[in-house]
């Protein structure tokens, strides 16, 4: 009896002993602990903390161990002294639907740091989603990729280029549209107030179809409508479109037109600090350079955008 239960304490010695060696073995490190380790770099992680020296590991293409790992190896290690390391950008403003099916690597943007890009903006969109997301698929593009569906698409589909209200029932439609293009993975609902037909809708318009969005979670972004002397109207109006939809709002490419107008970004701001004080998502985005680029239809003025209304007014201008 005693003989039985010494065997049995020595093989339960020899199980714990090797369980803890096989949990001990990864601090030691072999040639087969990762697919890649970055070593070395200053590490930005995107949190907002200050960057610092570390290692990365990937294993089966995700980051597995951030850290000191001189004690481990990898297939294939990449010295990263003196260089930054961050996670991919996210341009969330592209119009790279232009050049995607051309250029399916994308190296103007990969060569940038930007593994993300972002269509559908301003408005206009592909439709539907699903069979624009299965071309991409098809296409096997080298960056990630996501769309938001446009308002001026959807609205034009529905209603044309036709300066006015919509009805009910063209309402009930647009909504409709939106829903299935949220269901279908969209980000969100984009416009171009600016733009035609996006300059034809009420801010009552925008606002409903912002509501469907926002039952799937999305965002609302927006080249709002005026950019010069009606700035401050502007983001009033797309302040109000988050905080009655209930949605976050993403200002896209803030900026003050006109040398008259400058010093107007100063209360713009001040609008943007204000309603996120009192709970309203709405952030902005900036691009860096001094100068815009638009079609030649922001040059025709509002009264001549109607195309019929438009050419009916002509005579009395």
């Amino acid at each position: 009896m005693k003989q039985n239960i010494r065997k049995q304490l020595i093989w339960n010695y020899c199980i714990s002993s090797v369980t803890l060696l096989a949990l001990l073995l990864p601090s030691f490190g072999n040639s087969q602990d990762y697919d890649l380790i970055i070593r070395g770099g200053k590490v930005v992680d995107g949190s907002g903390n200050p960057w610092y020296h570390a290692d990365i590991a990937i294993k089966n293409d995700r980051i597995a161990e951030i850290g000191q790992l001189s004690n481990h190896e990898a297939k294939r290690v990449i010295d990263a002294h003196g260089l930054v390391v961050a996670p991919g950008f996210i341009d969330p403003h592209t119009h790279a639907l232009r050049g995607i099916f051309e250029v399916p690597n994308a190296e103007s943007a990969l060569l940038q740091g930007v593994t993300t890009l972002t269509e559908g903006n301003d408005g206009s969109s592909p439709y539907p989603i699903d069979r624009h997301y299965a071309d991409i698929d098809n296409l096997r593009i080298s960056p990630n990729w996501a769309v938001f569906v446009g308002q001026g698409t959807i609205r034009q589909r529905v209603i044309g280029f036709g300066l006015r209200k919509a009805t009910p029932d063209e309402m009930e439609r647009m909504k409709q549209m939106v829903r299935d293009a949220m269901e279908q993975g969209a980000l969100g609902i984009s416009t171009g107030l600016f733009y035609v037909p996006g300059s034809f809708t009420s801010t009552e318009e925008v606002i409903e179809l912002s509501k469907v969005a926002a039952e799937y979670n999305g965002i609302y972004i927006s080249h709002i409508r005026e950019e010069a002397a009606q700035l401050i109207d502007s983001v009033q109006e797309t302040i109000r479109i988050g905080e009655e939809a209930n949605i976050p709002v993403q200002i896209t490419h803030h900026k003050v037109i006109g040398v008259e107008n400058w010093g107007a970004s100063i209360e713009s701001l001040r609008l943007v600090d204000e309603a996120r004080k009192r709970g309203v998502d709405v952030t902005i985005d900036q691009y860096p350079y001094t100068a815009s680029q638009t079609s030649i239809n922001a040059l025709i003025p509002q009264w001549a955008k109607g195309w019929r209304e438009g050419r009916n007014a002509v005579p009395n201008k």
